[in-house]
């Protein structure tokens, strides 16, 4: 087969108005969040074209697109064989780089993986499959090759990592079977801080009545300030959510870092306890791992687990928060660490620690992204206590090949690579800075300033 070369990197900035969907997207720190992305585009003299995503709001696109375009020198005039025969080296590449390495972890670690997972989407493309059907076929040597264990070694080696798989060897076929004929089962986040309780009882019963089973609601907004208030708001939410389904239909909660410590959280949660939530979601600091573990065992006798790693940055944080006994629930994201190789050796940890992957997909392309990730886990480690986290909006007339759900289970998308293509008129609406409809950061400002629960620096936004 003739050497594939990579002529270019180009990288798009788009920028959706989601503060005008009813505030759909905001939590408790994000109080009116613009869903943006800086999307990646690798082109191949042959004419392939390789895309990923990485998520952002409003203004920080585009810091997330000048770090993209700094790793073009390394990647554009090499060949794609190059990435194919030595993807973890390649990746690690990128992560390590001498220079730029110094900016540590954030914005240069997600622009690694916005480019890491580009090159993947090149090679699935070649090969002509989904990304899933691409992660699935890997063998065990294959993963073991991809994967940076160079301060993961501690809880996981290389043999050990080859020894796990090996040993599911056998029975990955029937899950990725299972898998087609079925899908990944999902759990809705609908309950958004400053939604509407009247729509989120319109999307929570529709999404019911269409076989979802699992509902997620942003807790504690402003609690730092009005601890009654904030608890009087939850339950509301709480209440409409559990009035518009059913009583077989789990509740989630989500505080995007906002209950303080672990003692405060402890405290506010079990303040839900009546709710009976599989799991609170980012309550403290993402990288509290000491926290985390203290917070996991004062819940567990109220039947609480501790979900985390949104935005864990590397495959050391989840280390330490998977080693340290701190979460009950690994959430992965697709665009936060250094991309398919890093959440390889994550997925692997959590499997090891027996902590179910529940990938985070709160962000525009975000399910695209992760949703094979979860079929990879799936494939290899079963589907026992796993959720897949599903927007319903930003799909359609976004994607040209958006996310389906049916009963309740995101399906497999068949388009070639991660199906990150964007619609054209959805490009030329929203793209920074020259799409007539992009999103307007001050605005966005002013509305979070004014929302409830907003912290009292907020006055100097607007």
């Amino acid at each position: 087969m003739k050497a594939v070369k990579i002529v270019s990197l180009d990288v798009l900035d788009i920028r959706y108005p989601t503060v005008k969907l009813g505030l759909a997207g905001s939590d408790p720190r994000h109080l009116a969040p613009n869903y943006a992305c800086a999307v990646p585009v690798l082109r191949t003299d042959d004419g392939l074209e390789g895309r990923s995503l990485v998520f952002t709001i409003g203004d920080g696109t585009q810091i997330q697109k000048a770090a993209i375009e700094a790793l073009r020198r390394f990647v554009v005039g090499r060949s794609l064989e190059e990435f194919i025969e030595e993807p973890g080296l390649f990746a690690q590449a990128l992560a390590e780089h001498h220079q730029l390495r110094w900016l540590a972890l954030g914005t240069y670690r997600m622009a690694v993986g916005g480019v890491v997972n580009a090159l993947w989407d090149l090679w699935a493309k070649r090969e002509g499959v989904p990304m899933w059907r691409l992660l699935t076929s890997l063998s065990p040597e294959r993963i073991v090759q991809c994967i940076d264990f160079h301060h993961l070694r501690d809880v996981l080696t290389e043999e050990e990592c080859l020894a796990m798989l090996q040993a599911r060897l056998p029975g990955r076929a029937a899950n990725v079977q299972r898998i087609e004929e079925q899908g990944v089962r999902v759990y809705s986040t609908a309950g958004w801080s400053g939604r509407p309780l009247s729509e989120v009882r319109q999307i929570c019963g529709d999404l019911y009545g269409q076989g979802t089973r699992a509902f997620k609601a942003k807790v504690g907004r402003g609690q730092q300030y009005d601890r009654q208030r904030a608890l009087d708001e939850d339950r509301r939410m709480l209440d409409a959510i559990r009035e518009s389904t059913g009583p077989d239909a789990l509740l989630l909660t989500d505080a995007n870092q906002n209950l303080g410590d672990w003692r405060n959280a402890a405290s506010y949660m079990t303040e839900l306890a009546e709710y009976r939530p599989l799991f609170i979601e980012e309550a403290i600091a993402y990288n509290d791992v000491l926290g985390y573990a203290r917070l996991r065992e004062a819940l567990a006798p109220y039947g609480i687990g501790v979900a985390g790693g949104e935005q864990a940055p590397d495959a050391v944080t989840f280390k330490q928060l998977l080693a340290g006994g701190g979460l009950t629930h690994c959430q992965i994201d697709g665009a936060r660490v250094g991309g398919v190789n890093e959440l390889l050796a994550i997925v692997i940890m959590a499997a090891k620690f027996q902590v179910p992957v529940c990938p985070h997909s709160g962000g525009i392309g975000l399910g695209q992204l992760v949703g094979p990730m979860a079929i990879f886990d799936q494939a290899w480690f079963g589907s026992e206590g796993r959720w897949l986290e599903y927007l319903e909006f930003l799909q359609k007339g976004v994607f040209r090949s958006p996310l389906v759900v049916r009963d309740g289970h995101y399906q497999p998308l068949q388009a070639p690579g991660w199906g990150l293509e964007m619609e054209e008129e959805f490009v030329a609406k929203y793209r920074y800075p020259d799409g007539p409809e992009t999103a307007d950061s001050e605005e966005a400002d002013r509305v979070a300033a004014a929302q409830p629960g907003a912290p009292p620096y907020a006055r100097f936004w607007a």
